[in-house]
Order: C-alpha cells, then sequence, then structure tokens
C-alpha cells in the first residue's frame, strides 16, 4: 500500500503550480487613485442625501402653504357668497325704502306738519351735538396732553425694536382744535 504524500505548499498553492515572481509584489499604480475615487464618492453621497433631505423638506413646506392656500381660498369664496346674500337683503331693504319714499311724497300735506315739529327736534339735537362736539373738543385736549407726556418715550422704545420695525416716528401731538360755537335751534 502506498500512501500518497501531499505536494509542498508555497504561498498557499502547490509548489509545481506556484511560479515565483523574480521581484516583490508591489500593489498596482492605480490603488492610491481608488482609495481617493473611494472617499470621494462618500462625500458626495453625504452631500448628495443632504440635498435629497433638503429638497424633500422644501416639497413638504411647499405642500403645505399650496394647502394653506387652496383652504384660505375656500374661506374667501365662503365669505364673498354670504356678503352677495347680504347684498341681496339689502337690494330688498333699498326697494323697500323706495316704496315708502314714494308713498311719502303722496302725503306731503301731511309731512308738512310733521316736518314742523321734526324741525324743531333737530335743533335740539343740533344743540346736543354741539355739546358733544364740546366734549371731543376737551377729550382731544386731554389726548394731546398724554401724547406729549408718553409720546416721546415710546418713540424711543420703538428704537429698541430690531430689523428696523420701530424707529422713533413720534411726530408731536397734535394741534388743540377748540369745539365750535353753539347756534341757537332755528324757528326759535
Amino acid at each position: 500500500m502506498t500512501v500518497k504524500t501531499k505536494p509542498p505548499l508555497e504561498n498557499d498553492y502547490p509548489a509545481q503550480i506556484y511560479r515565483r515572481e523574480p521581484e516583490p509584489y508591489h500593489p498596482p499604480e492605480y490603488l492610491p487613485y481608488l482609495d481617493k475615487a473611494v472617499e470621494a464618492v462618500r462625500s458626495l453621497k453625504l452631500i448628495v442625501f443632504g440635498l435629497l433631505a433638503g429638497t424633500l423638506l422644501m416639497a413638504l413646506y411647499g405642500f403645505f402653504l399650496i394647502w394653506q392656500l387652496t383652504h384660505d381660498s375656500h374661506r374667501m369664496v365662503e365669505q364673498t357668497v354670504r356678503m352677495a346674500e347680504e347684498m341681496v337683503a339689502i337690494r330688498a331693504s333699498m326697494d323697500g325704502m323706495s316704496r315708502n319714499i314714494d308713498a311719502m311724497r303722496g302725503n306731503l300735506g301731511e309731512v308738512r306738519d310733521s316736518m314742523r315739529t321734526m324741525n324743531d327736534s333737530v335743533g335740539a339735537m343740533n344743540a346736543s351735538v354741539a355739546h358733544m362736539a364740546g366734549s371731543v373738543g376737551l377729550i382731544q385736549h386731554s389726548t394731546s396732553n398724554l401724547d406729549r407726556s408718553f409720546g416721546p418715550a415710546m418713540g424711543m422704545m420703538n428704537s429698541f425694536i430690531p430689523f428696523g420695525w420701530g424707529g422713533n416716528t413720534w411726530r408731536g401731538a397734535p394741534p388743540y382744535a377748540p369745539p365750535p360755537p353753539i347756534a341757537a335751534a332755528p324757528g326759535r
């Protein structure tokens, strides 16, 4: 019985198959370029993923803005429809008022007496309005004093608002306007 022996190995190959190279192994010249290319592809991959994420966020935000615009447009259409309905009601009221005015024209004789009474009432109302004008003039004067007190300080505080939204825009209080003189009621 003969036992077969394994052939001797050199560099993990059988000796009769393996050919010894005359020089030691040198890596290929393109290997450093491949390493640089791998690093460049990694960097490029990070940039592309970042751009994709940014694009996705911008697309989502754009979708949200379009949805908000359509929602607001729908609300605006609803308000326009309501306003049109109100305009129809106003037109009906105006038509009724026109009919009433036409009826009043037919009764001018009766209305003349009523007009004298109304004229006296308007004179009293005129005096009341003149009194109210005097009160409003006093309110304006008091407000003017408040403006003179707080205006410069608020103008200074507005100059601290960022991005130029504030600023010292106080131009002083408006001038005092005295109330008009009270006129006597007509017909007295």
